[in-house]
């Protein structure tokens, strides 16, 4: 029997035009595929040999039967006609750990992983395809392995500091180099970016893209300098930061290419999105990537409706649930600007400067599936009658669309499409101002909304102007009293001889609602202090990493709130993977269902909130 063999044409096209995703391509697509294809039939005899001959690669059953099989034995797919397996090493780059064993003597199709990445790169219904097949594949897996919900979680690698992956060192030049010796370097070295470094500082990178966009299109000479054509000041990472942190730069940023720096601001390598997707269980960027390449409002409210099924798998195995947070504030940016983006392919380009704001849980990155829309628009100043309108327009898109995405509508009306969230620098620090010195009930609770804000896209400078005035403002002691007081009135469900106190009503009396008188409370306290300190960051344990460098707050207190913020947040989650699909509440628990060594330390996160409560009553409540 003949392992590899000569397929026909004509007949591999017939099939393929049945087999999706192929079915999708274009004829010229499909025809440089087959053009690759190998064939080879199958027994129990060349098994091994044809995973030795052909792998890593995409496979196709033509004929025959197969079994896959977990490497515990567990049956994943029976394998039949026009049946495909092999894509989650290629998307993922791990070994291949799953084994075949033959039912039926038969052919399989072999395409190579050049071709296969080919195709993703070339169409978008290929590589959506694949996609969902691999998320639904890895929901499987966690299903299959997950015969106690509350199992001990995995290492995510997204949590890996960046210096620990980059394998190379970094590929640079001076930026007085020619345009066509870069190009050469380029290819020489086998990378698709180049970092450019004139007396040991970063000053920009050249990219293929900047190649084609910037050099080849408009027809520059090559023997033009770099810094002519480069991206200047680009963002940047730190090598001791993780692959999360990676990943979430490059999102805010629409970028592929990151440079690496040391401690010392010196660069030490160059980290591209193809990197985080060669990570073990990198899905997110494949994710990410798949909302990026949609091409219209319902592509994109048709990949948004994967994202849940996807981060019940991925939140299952997440180590670190900061991790899940920021993952899905990162998805709910790349919605927004693509939102923005289709809307100004139809109503042209912004008629002035502006800013799309994320305020809340997306703008903490600290969202769930649970959260609704808190955001705004920061405007130029003066802006006439048709260009307002044009914001207006953009405000109702967007939130529309973001609700049709499957975050839904603040009720509230927390969103750009409401008139009073959509202001200029002067309107944003009149309302604040307002709210500062005034400081009602309910300005307070929308205070606390608005003070965590985060830029999704816009022009930066207008929002550091923003976000400076607003810091002033924050300072005021009068303000900072009356938040320590309210926060205060809100009290940790403890009581007599440390037991626990339901917090809801009617028949949910005994459940605790962990995210208001725990998370919240941590979320309030925290922002008390980085506001009286001038802190702009809106992530509640990055503010504590800042605070550490000042005296407000001390050491013992801020460790403590951050390990009851990540034991509270890391609770929630599991519970609400555990009620996911019923209506059951999302945020209040029954502590009658906890193990002892939780309810413990349910108690203790209690506690601490308390004692720091007291603490902020103590520093700024006689101020109010």
């Amino acid at each position: 029997m003949k392992q590899n063999m000569q397929p026909d044409f004509a007949e591999v096209k017939r099939f393929l035009l049945d087999c999706p995703p192929f079915d999708a391509l274009t004829d010229e697509q499909r025809t440089g595929a087959i053009e690759q294809l190998k064939a080879a039939y199958v027994n129990d005899h060349n098994i091994d040999k044809f995973f030795n001959d052909f792998s890593p690669a995409l496979y196709i059953v033509r004929s025959g039967a197969f079994d896959l099989l977990a490497p515990d034995g567990h049956l994943i797919e029976r394998l039949e006609s026009h049946d495909l397996f092999g894509y989650p090493s290629l998307l993922s780059g791990r070994s291949v750990v799953n084994r075949l064993t033959v039912v039926e003597d038969g052919i399989i199709f072999i395409i190579p992983q050049t071709v296969f990445d080919r195709l993703r790169r070339d169409s978008v219904a290929f590589e959506q395809y694949f996609i969902r097949a691999h998320s639904q594949r890895s929901l499987e897996e966690v299903a299959r392995g997950k015969p106690n919900s509350r199992q001990p979680v995995t290492v995510d690698p997204l949590q890996t500091s960046i210096q620990e992956v980059l394998t190379r060192p970094p590929v640079q030049l001076p930026s007085t180099t020619s345009i066509r010796v870069a190009a050469q370097k380029m290819s020489d070295e086998k990378v698709s970016s180049i970092l450019l470094v004139d007396d040991g500082a970063l000053v920009g990178i050249l990219t293929d893209r900047d190649l084609r966009n910037r050099v080849i299109a408009p027809g520059l000479s090559f023997d033009l300098h770099v810094n002519a054509v480069m991206t200047q000041a680009p963002a940047t990472v730190a090598g001791r930061q993780t692959l999360m942190d990676a990943l979430t730069t490059m999102t805010q940023n629409n970028i592929h290419h990151l440079p690496v720096l040391d401690e010392n601001d010196q660069p030490i390598g160059m980290i591209t999105n193809t990197d985080l997707m060669r990570q073990q269980r990198s899905e997110p960027v494949m994710l990410i990537s798949a909302l990026n390449k949609t091409q219209s409002r319902d592509q994109l409210i048709a990949e948004a409706k994967q994202i849940p099924a996807y981060m019940q798998a991925f939140a299952t195995r997440a180590a670190n649930t900061t991790v899940v947070g920021r993952l899905l504030a990162s998805l709910t940016d790349t919605m927004t600007r693509k939102l923005i983006e289709f809307y100004e392919r139809e109503h042209g380009v912004a008629p002035a400067s502006y800013a799309w704001l994320a305020f809340g849980s997306q703008g903490r990155e600290d969202q769930t599936l649970s959260s609704d829309q808190d955001n705004g628009l920061l405007l130029a100043d003066e802006l006439n009658e048709r260009q307002l309108s044009w914001f207006e327009g953009l405000g109702d898109w967007v939130c529309s669309g973001l609700g049709d995405c499957g975050i839904p509508l603040c009720p509230g009306n927390i969103m750009a499409s409401h008139p009073d969230c959509r202001r200029s620098i002067a309107g944003w620090v009149e309302r604040f101002t307002r709210w500062t010195e005034s400081p009602t009930p309910k300005a307070l609770m929308y205070c606390q909304i608005f003070f965590d804000s985060r830029m999704v896209v816009g022009n930066k400078r207008l929002y550091q102007r923003y976000r400076a005035e607003v810091a002033k403002l924050g300072q005021n002691e009068f303000f900072l009293g009356n938040l320590a007081r309210l926060q205060r009135n809100v009290q940790v469900p403890l009581g007599l001889f440390n037991r626990f106190r339901g917090t809801e009503s009617g028949k949910d009396s005994d459940l605790i609602d962990i995210k208001r008188y725990g998370i919240a409370l941590i979320n309030d306290i925290v922002r008390i202090y980085s506001l009286q300190a001038g802190v702009t960051e809106p992530r509640t344990l990055a503010r504590l990493e800042q605070l550490l460098e000042g005296r407000l707050l001390n050491h013992r207190d801020n460790q403590s709130l951050a390990e009851a913020w990540q034991f509270l947040t890391q609770l929630r989650l599991q519970h609400q993977l555990d009620v996911w699909g019923t209506d059951e509440p999302k945020n209040a628990l029954d502590p009658d269902h906890l193990s002892t060594l939780v309810r413990r330390q349910l108690k203790t996160a209690f506690r601490i909130i308390d004692e720091c409560q007291q603490g902020v009553a103590m520093k700024f409540g006689r101020s109010g």
